[in-house]
């Protein structure tokens, strides 16, 4: 059986998620971007009558993330290679790194950075004189990489309340048809994709690629489809992921109404993480408790440092 392209209703309203977020800025065709410290040691560097392009820093700084403070223009973006042609820059900020993601652990000394420092000027011998001057202290940074430790550590004792699963479950004796499966993912607006599961697309910039997405318990755990036509499944599980979401709450609440109207759809009932009866506030209580913990931690949802760490 061939699967459609589109869904037989409209209900992407559902997931619409109104959000307070700062527009992207571009002038000239360059995205205006500010130096990020979310998990960066960053260090300024002024050019004394010169200016550097994008492929002279890229060479002169390899393995460091570096912004530009575009010669013109007067505001940050981030160095690389575009289309548009090269910029060119009256100063630099350079991002060292003070915490590793991988290992989970602090990943520069003081005397590091404070060599770093001293090498810096040396990179720019034969263009000019430079200007270093560092955003904070070798050990302020330092000191903020070990709060970043301790913030990760409180709470991935928690982690299984960043993952919030609804299930909709067929009715006894009862199995979904992946062929309604696929109309009603397409008539919300899901696309099929990763993990050959469905997914809300997060349309905005910050957050994870997804608001939520949407897979099965039913072997092998995912939805083919070169045999989905054919194919019939136990459940639905719609998951999203707390941490990674900005404004986590607004996003259930479109997660809900996505999993509402799937129910309405295909029938069968709503359960919670326990099996039991699902509600709104058992997983609105849930996200409330999860925003405090990280607020105590330095860590809002969906933003720069939750991501970089969960």
């Amino acid at each position: 059986m061939h699967l459609p392209e589109y869904g037989s209703e409209n209900a992407a309203y559902l997931l619409h998620v109104e959000r307070e977020t700062e527009p992207v800025v571009q002038e000239g065709g360059i995205y205006v971007r500010e130096p990020n410290p979310a998990y960066s040691w960053l260090i300024d560097v002024e050019f004394d009558g010169f200016t550097l392009a994008d492929e002279e820093l890229l060479k002169l700084l390899k393995g460091y993330i570096v912004y530009g403070f575009v010669c013109g223009l007067e505001f940050w973006t981030s160095v690389g290679r575009r289309a548009a042609g090269e910029c060119h820059y009256t100063q630099i900020c350079i991002c060292a790194d003070i915490f590793d993601n991988v290992q989970m652990e602090v990943s520069a000394t003081e005397a590091e950075l404070e060599a770093l420092l001293t090498r810096i000027p040396g990179l720019f011998r034969g263009r000019g004189r430079v200007k270093v001057t560092p955003r904070e202290s070798p050990v302020a940074a330092v000191g903020r990489a070990q709060e970043i430790l301790d913030g990760y550590e409180q709470e991935k004792a928690w982690t299984d309340e960043h993952e919030l699963t609804v299930k909709l479950v067929a009715e006894p004796g009862k199995r979904y048809k992946g062929a309604e499966i696929w109309d009603v993912m397409l008539s919300l607006g899901l696309k099929w994709g990763d993990m050959d599961l469905f997914h809300a697309q997060n349309e905005g910039p910050d957050g994870d690629d997804y608001l939520f997405s949407v897979g099965t318990e039913t072997e092998p755990g995912y939805f083919w489809p070169m045999t989905l036509a054919e194919d019939e499944f136990e459940n639905l599980l719609f998951s999203m992921n707390v941490v990674r979401t900005e404004e986590p709450q607004k996003v259930f609440l479109a997660m809900w109404r996505s999993v509402g109207y799937a129910c309405s759809r295909l029938g069968g009932s709503l359960l919670n993480t326990y099996d039991e009866p699902a509600t709104a506030n058992f997983y609105l209580q849930s996200i409330k408790r999860t925003e405090t913990r990280l607020a105590r931690r330095g860590i809002t949802p969906g933003a720069d440092l939750a991501l970089f760490l969960f």
